[in-house]
């Protein structure tokens, strides 16, 4: 199973103050496979977000595998433009270990912070929409979300995650998976319900604990 496009991955450092964690439960075909805590840290003009992942329920009992994935940067109101990412994984048979920086006037994000920014509260008026480039200073995938859906109370978008570059041909041949996540009003914000995507091994779906 490709766990990183389950949860993703990490670096180890301090975080900046008002870190605000939160934890989901990830689900393969309604059965749970994991559980992803994620720290979003930002102040005026800065970011550091963090994730963990690890394998519970009866797919932990399998197979043991672990992610730490963080990401850091600058803020552009709510928007994230991250500097530098690194990952750690540990598929219980191997660990690996990655980092990279991104130059001044790279529009491209890492994997860590779109999961996070998708995952955490934002502005109302941020809504849900997204279309950026993706790289793990290995692998680029392309994110486009469009909204599709808003009531006085929810917002939905839909869109994909399609494989670019740095992918075998056979991993290439399902290169595009649909999302569609989903937001509730609560006061100012707007705070995840549910994300759903479509695997080669069914449906995930990943939920606020």
């Amino acid at each position: 199973m490709d766990w990183r496009a389950l949860a993703l991955a990490a670096l180890v450092a301090g975080p900046l103050p008002a870190a605000a964690a939160d934890q989901f439960q990830i689900k393969l075909r309604g059965i749970t496979i994991g559980t992803l805590t994620v720290d979003h840290s930002r102040d005026a003009d800065r970011f550091d977000f963090r994730s963990q992942f690890h394998t519970s329920g009866v797919a932990g009992v399998v197979k043991k595998v672990q992610f730490i994935m963080q990401s850091r940067g600058l803020l552009s109101g709510h928007l994230p433009i991250p500097r530098s990412y690194g990952e750690r994984m540990d598929t219980g048979q191997r660990v690996s270990n990655a980092a990279i920086t991104f130059p001044s006037g790279d529009r491209r994000w890492d994997p860590n912070t779109a999961m996070v920014y998708a995952l955490s509260p934002r502005p109302r008026e941020a809504g849900c929409a997204l279309d950026r480039r993706l790289f793990d200073g290995e692998r680029t995938n392309d994110l486009s979300l469009v909204e599709v859906a808003r009531t006085a109370s929810t917002i939905t978008c839909t869109g994909s995650m399609t494989r670019v570059a740095g992918y075998s041909a056979e991993e290439l041949e399902k290169r595009r998976h649909d999302l569609r996540l989903t937001y509730t009003a609560r006061g100012d914000a707007y705070v995840l319900t549910e994300v759903r995507t479509q695997t080669v091994y069914g449906d995930v779906t990943i939920t606020p604990r």
